[in-house]
This record gives C-alpha cells, structure tokens and sequence, in this order.
C-alpha cells in the first residue's frame, strides 16, 4: 500500500511541471493497482498500518479513476493558465488523503485524513469556483463536517482510554447505539434529509467541475 501512496506524493512536484503527465501517470499507477488484486481480497496486504479489503480496493480505484477524469475535465484551467500547477497539487493532496483514509487500519488515522480532505475540496471551491457565493458554500462545506464529525473524535480517545487501542477490531467490544451514533453522525451529515443536507447543494452550485465530481463519486460514498 505504502508504494502506492509514494508514487502518489511524489507525483506532487510533477503538477508543476507537466499538466497532462500527471493524468498518464495516474492511468498508470491506476492499472498497477488493478493488476496487483487477488482473488482472495476479502482481507489482503494487511499491516500495522495499512491494510486492503474489496471495498477499499474498488474505493482507491475509484479514486484513482475520478481524479483522472477531473485533470481531463479542467483543461479550461490549463488553457487560461489559472493555476495549473496549483490545482494540481490540490488534486493530488485530495488523493493521497482519500488513499490513506481507505488504506488506514488505525481509527484516529482514518478521522484525521478523513477531515484533511476536506481542505483541498474546499480550495478547489474557492479558488477554481465560479460565483462570488463559493466563499459561503466552501463555509458551509467545512463547518457542517467538522462540526458533525467531532462526536467521532471524542468516541475515539474514549476507546483508546478504555481499549488501549485503536485498531478497528478493538471497537467492536464497544459496540452499543450511542456509540453507533456517535460514530456515524460524520457519515449521516451526508445524507439528503433536512438540516443535514444544507451545505450540500450549495457547494454543488458554486464548486467547478471537478469539485463537484470528487464530491459525488468518492467523498458523499
């Protein structure tokens, strides 16, 4: 998992240099991981840190794929010269942080690049958005996660105070439905019901193209 994640860093200063070999390469490290599944990936290439189940595999994929189709998508970006390599860098931080966070077998690691991804998505709205009002929607965006994700954090320095631990499996010796919702209100806030669904809209309306791709195929799943 680890290569994976490298390729995908050192990929960074390369969006400086050349838009579309950052999309070739992306292909490429996307059909490696293609060909490095098993037909036993049920669990597989599970470490101290890391780890790849199916889910997390077709997620990454997943990942993968979008992003490309975001670089394909944005040319307008290279055309004006409006920062290309700048909203490369954004992408690529979106990737890597949604890499670890599917790849991640620890708890606290998952929340934190779970939450670090938010801060590219939020620069690709305001800085590659389309009307004054992407200020707002990038707001609502950011305050509505964090604030519904906090329950998530305090459950998992409870368990670690409990538990010692923060490794997925130890969680399941909490299991109770408090814990349940507390967990998954960071998850629920994604839901199209009323009052949790108000900043959603908004940073479908002002965010570019390929914010709103990033949003729909890999962040809202």
């Amino acid at each position: 998992m680890m290569k994976f994640i490298l390729s995908v860093l050192f990929l960074i200063p390369l969006g400086f240099v050349n838009y579309w070999l950052i999309c070739f390469y992306l292909f490429i490290l996307s059909f490696i991981f293609l060909l490095s599944m098993n037909s036993t990936w049920i669990f597989n290439n599970i470490t101290y840190i890391f780890g790849c189940d199916l889910l997390t595999f077709l997620m990454v994929i997943l990942s993968f794929w979008i992003c490309v189709l975001m670089i394909l998508a944005s040319t307008k970006v290279l055309k004006l010269n409006f920062y290309p390599g700048l909203f490369n860098l954004a992408l690529l931080t979106l990737l890597l942080s949604l890499m670890i966070t599917f790849f991640s077998m620890n708890m606290f690691m998952f929340y934190l690049f779970f939450e670090i991804s938010l801060i590219p998505t939020l620069l690709l709205i305001i800085g590659w958005g389309y009307q004054p009002e992407r200020l707002e929607a990038g707001l609502y965006l950011l305050f509505y996660t964090l604030a519904f994700s906090l329950p998530m954090m305090l459950v998992i320095f409870y368990c670690y105070q409990n538990l010692g631990s923060l490794d997925y499996y130890s969680f399941s010796l909490q299991l109770n439905q408090y814990f349940f919702l507390c967990m998954n209100m960071v998850f629920f806030v994604k839901i199209p019901m009323f009052f949790l669904h108000l900043w959603l809209p908004k940073a479908h309306v002002e965010a570019p193209v390929s914010g709103s791709m990033i949003l729909a195929g890999v962040m809202l799943k």
